[in-house]
């Protein structure tokens, strides 16, 4: 029947709830989304239709379906739900959160509009667009957050490539790895190396520049599987260095013996792309002319698909938090076969069938979650931006399309124009408001976090969060984590592998408390 489908559809995204509608024997089962209350759908059946559907439901859904007797006219599906509705089915809409939750965490908690409240989140701009430009300046010049300045690289400048790709090569050590489940063969390693130092070197090679044309993932060694460090893992490659956005600039060396990986520099981090996942521009010339668009648009929720097209370069791309992509502004003709009305005009990168770089028209309609240029900078967006990703999988250094703990802080933060360094320990290095928590008591920690602004970078070792406030004397932040103690079983290690909500009072392995952990505070500004 149809209420199977609608609970099979949306249970994830929203809360069934029948409601007996006072007009003969008529019954409707209403489905609508938690966060906005608007309605859904809405099917009418009669009492022996409603009793085969509840005895079809699971004994879990069956729970939710409880019946709530409705005296006022039900309303046309897509309008919000008014006070009397809301009174009807209060302690649906009240006890329907069903998502589990770290100890101590509400409902009320995993709402961005929760923390807005608190007195350290703020809609008070803390740096102007200039200013961010000048720190991310400050960021390059400051040699321990291990930024590559990419602009800085010479249009004429040579490299020793058959230097580089020895030592490349040199730098592949055997690791206890796994591939399928089963310990990585010397062969493996020895496999790569040879990929690596048998590639078309010479002794002065010029740097290329390119841009990514997909989400894709900078490896510290050039292979195609996924290598874990266990053996019943098959979702943490240990061997991935960061996630690589679209449009995302990159200075390029060589490539591989079988051209698959190129070793490129991002912005954050070197390692091994995927070659076909780079396009070169013709010089450095035509890379700088599309580095710093003049309008552009930011992908400020947590991914932005375009939407299907024939154009298998447009066709459903994935673009993640904190994409640039150059914007248009006159287009008044067809893009891939549409107007484009009430949509964005974007420049797409591009890659021609010889790998060289060219830029192609696309469309993002005016309903996606982007913004015309950077957001202001202020707590209370920084937090607006960490919730839109509540939930989310954990991916070790931007694997399965996702994020570790350091590029969630750094996605979030690309949505206002910064440019933070890649890992916790370069983060911590950063030119800004930074205090050393390491030989703190605990007192005197909580003393400092009384003090921080929400969106304040906290860090332990080998993690980061992000700080949210305090409520009823415990400190909570909002983080992508991968490990943690359980709570009902102190010294069981459990993997959440999310971006959650949770207070300082999470145990770590050694048994002492995140907040006990804290090394860092780091205020972005």
């Amino acid at each position: 029947m149809k209420l199977k489908a609608i609970v099979a559809a949306l249970t994830a995204a929203a809360v069934i709830s029948p409601a007996a509608y006072a007009a003969e024997d008529a019954v409707y089962i209403c489905a609508y989304y938690n966060d906005s209350g608007a309605l859904i759908d809405a099917k009418q059946f009669n009492e022996s239709e409603l009793k085969n559907v509840l005895d079809s439901l699971a004994p879990d859904d069956a729970a939710k379906a409880k019946l709530f007797q409705w005296n006022d006219n039900l309303q046309p599906v897509g309008e919000m739900i008014v006070s009397d509705y809301t009174r009807g089915a209060g302690d649906v809409l009240n006890n329907m959160d069903s998502t589990v939750k770290a100890l101590n965490v509400t409902s009320e908690m995993c709402a961005a509009s929760f923390w807005h409240n608190k007195e350290n989140c703020s809609d008070e701009i803390v740096m102007t667009a200039d200013e961010i430009a000048a720190f991310n300046r400050k960021i390059l010049d400051t040699s321990a957050t291990c930024t590559n300045d990419l602009e800085s690289v010479g249009a004429n400048e040579m490299y020793n490539g058959v230097s580089l790709a020895q030592s490349c090569a040199d730098e592949i050590v055997s690791r206890n790895l796994y591939l399928n489940g089963e310990p990585v063969p010397e062969s493996y390693y020895e496999t790569i190396r040879e990929n690596i130092r048998n590639a078309d070197v010479t002794t002065a090679m010029p740097y290329k520049f390119g841009f990514a044309v997909n989400r894709t993932v900078m490896k510290a060694y050039p292979y195609e599987d996924y290598l874990s460090d266990d053996p019943t893992d098959p979702e943490w490659d240990e061997l991935v260095n960061t996630g690589v956005a679209v449009n995302e600039p990159l200075v390029l060396l060589f490539a591989t013996e079988d051209g698959k990986f190129t070793l490129a520099r991002s912005q954050c981090c070197t390692g091994w792309v995927p070659t076909e996942d780079i396009a070169v521009c013709a010089d450095k010339a035509e890379w700088e002319k599309y580095l710093n668009p003049d309008k552009f648009l930011v992908v400020t929720g947590e991914k932005v698909y375009l939407e299907p097209s024939a154009d298998a370069d447009l066709n459903e791309k994935m673009l993640t938090m904190g994409t640039v992509l150059p914007l248009v502004t006159d287009e008044t003709g067809t893009v891939s076969y549409r107007l484009p009305w009430n949509n964005y005009v974007v420049k797409m990168p591009a890659r021609n069938e010889d790998g060289s770089f060219y830029q192609k028209d696309a469309l993002i309609p005016a309903n996606r979650d982007v913004n015309v240029g950077y957001l202001p900078y202020s707590t209370a967006n920084v937090v607006t931006q960490a919730f839109k990703s509540l939930g989310n999988r954990y991916g070790w250094g931007g694997m399965m399309n996702s994020q570790d703990c350091s590029s969630f802080a750094r996605e979030v933060y690309r949505c206002f124009g910064f440019e933070l360094p890649r890992n916790t320990t370069w983060q911590s290095a950063m030119p800004a408001e930074v205090t050393v928590m390491s030989s703190m008591t605990d007192g005197e920690k909580k003393a400092v976090l009384d003090t921080l602004p929400a969106g304040t970078i906290l860090i332990f070792p080998g993690h980061e969060m992000l700080y949210l406030g305090k409520d009823n004397g415990l400190y909570y932040t909002i983080n992508d984590v991968s490990s943690l103690v359980s709570p009902e079983q102190p010294g069981v290690i459990i993997k959440p592998r999310s971006v959650i909500v949770n207070d300082l009072s999470t145990l770590r392995a050694n048994g002492s408390t995140w907040l006990a952990n804290l090394s860092h505070a780091v205020v972005v500004k």
